[in-house]
């Protein structure tokens, strides 16, 4: 039901706003936990709280506390990871943690109900001094905190929502989207919301937004070549929006078009349906020719593991291609825990055992010899059709399910090292009796297969 813009901005807020308590306890453990860090032995010399939670304008539910662990620049290297990692480890006595790897180790957990990272970086005194991505974070967060008041932090907060209700938020390789960083300089931008979703209606393929005029537009364009640039208020030389691929840019544009027309408050939260009836699913998967693989999950960040998997998912299709297998489209997915799979839509699972091969014009002498010394005992020809040579041959594969079979034997030996380790773990081919057994058995998967199925943008049926 569309409704009033105020009103629903309202509505949205009252959902998404960590009350007053909730702010004060979530700032309660954040002081006691660097006071903490401030009290341990070591070379450390500051520690800040940095992302959304710092700044205000994270959503309610997102507990996390991103502590960072600052050094002089002249603790060496080795010696500053060998020292946060310990300070992270004594944080985190008695509770679950694990070493996590971006730039360099760090150690994240939980502590009571907060996911926490504590994250050593270096003290510098600009950004154009950072040894590490780490080092950026306090200068963002003292970019932010200037200019955010408590009105543009509401702003931010539904910017953020639209965008995950519209499944475009967050950078990670799973998502392809855009970090929270880039919301509040959005709002920053554009000043509120609905301003936000107006201009981003009306973007196109090579927007330029660089709220500190560090270089033109087309320079811009000329040194980062994406889809979206948002410069780095902090850094010229980065892009803040680098990790969204043109699908999500252009589905952002499409959805905010959707929503200028028709303002709902599913936008920020998603359609209540998210899975079929098992019926449903049943019947489409007799209307649809799918085919698709599973393999187990490796031991490895989940970055890592999602580009793996989204090029492992596009060398298959590209195999299944080169074997007449057409495909439609495809996806890939993991619970990031124990499975993967890569799934695929087919034009046809079955093929017919002749194909027709076509070769050189009669009148190229050398090409007609090699042509026909090549295709000896075809089904049938060589014969002559337009002016060239034809034969028809015996395809290898007539079934996609044998070509997936015998593609992931293959494979296996000439994946990288945590795709190897999954493909050895498990793997089979997954027919449509497969794909009804995981969908009930598996939430997340169900959400999955529903959407692949559905394969319609949702915010054109709001």
């Amino acid at each position: 039901m569309a409704m009033n813009l105020a009103t629903l901005k309202k509505a949205v807020l009252k959902k998404v706003k960590p009350s007053a308590e909730e702010v004060a306890a979530e700032r309660r453990m954040a002081h006691a936990l660097m006071e903490e860090i401030r009290g341990l032995e070591g070379s450390h010399v500051e520690v800040m709280l940095c992302g959304s939670l710092a700044r205000e304008t994270h959503l309610k539910g997102d507990r996390d506390l991103d502590l960072f662990v600052l050094f002089p620049e002249s603790v060496p290297r080795e010696r500053f990871v060998e020292e946060g990692l310990r300070i992270g480890k004594t944080i985190f006595r008695g509770h679950p943690w694990e070493e996590a790897y971006s730039e360099h180790p760090y150690i994240r957990g939980e502590i009571r109900g907060f996911e926490v990272e504590v994250v050593p970086g270096y003290k510098v005194k600009s950004a154009e001094k950072i040894q590490s991505a780490v080092d950026r974070s306090p200068f963002h967060q003292r970019y932010l905190e200037k200019r955010l008041t408590g009105r543009l932090r509401d702003e931010v907060r539904l910017v953020r929502q639209f965008l995950k209700g519209i499944k475009c938020y967050g950078a990670e390789l799973r998502y392809a989207s855009v970090p929270g960083y880039v919301t509040e300089l959005l709002v920053l931008k554009y000043g509120s919301f609905e301003a936000t979703v107006k201009a981003m209606a009306a973007w196109r393929k090579g927007e330029v937004i660089d709220l500190e005029n560090h270089r033109p537009a087309e320079d811009a364009r000329k040194k980062f070549d994406a889809p979206f640039i948002v410069v780095d208020p902090v850094d010229r030389e980065r892009n803040v929006a680098a990790a969204l691929s043109l699908n999500q840019f252009t589905r952002m544009i499409a959805a905010a078009r959707a929503f200028t027309q028709k303002p709902r408050l599913s936008f920020f939260f998603g359609k209540k349906e998210k899975t079929w009836p098992l019926a449903k699913v049943k019947a489409m998967l007799q209307k649809t020719e799918l085919a698709g693989v599973e393999t187990g999950y490796p031991k490895a960040v989940s970055d890592v593991v999602w580009g793996q998997l989204r090029r492992f998912g596009k060398k298959l299709a590209n195999e299944l291609g080169e074997l007449d297998f057409k495909v439609l489209r495809h996806d890939e997915w993991t619970d990031e825990k124990k499975r993967m799979c890569c799934l695929y839509e087919l034009e046809a699972a079955t093929l017919q055992k002749a194909m027709t091969r076509t070769g050189p014009p009669v009148t190229d002498q050398a090409n007609s010899a090699a042509f026909l010394a090549k295709h000896q005992k075809p089904l049938s020809g060589p014969r002559i059709e337009e002016g060239r040579w034809v034969v028809e041959v015996e395809r290898k594969h007539t079934q996609a399910k044998t070509a997936l079979k015998e593609l992931l034997q293959k494979t296996k030996a000439s994946e990288r090292e945590g795709l190897r380790q999954a493909l050895a773990k498990k793997t089979r081919v997954l027919d449509e009796k497969a794909l009804v057994e995981w969908y009930t058995k598996d939430k997340e998967f169900a959400e999955f297969l529903t959407e692949f199925l559905k394969g319609e943008e949702d915010f054109l049926d709001y």
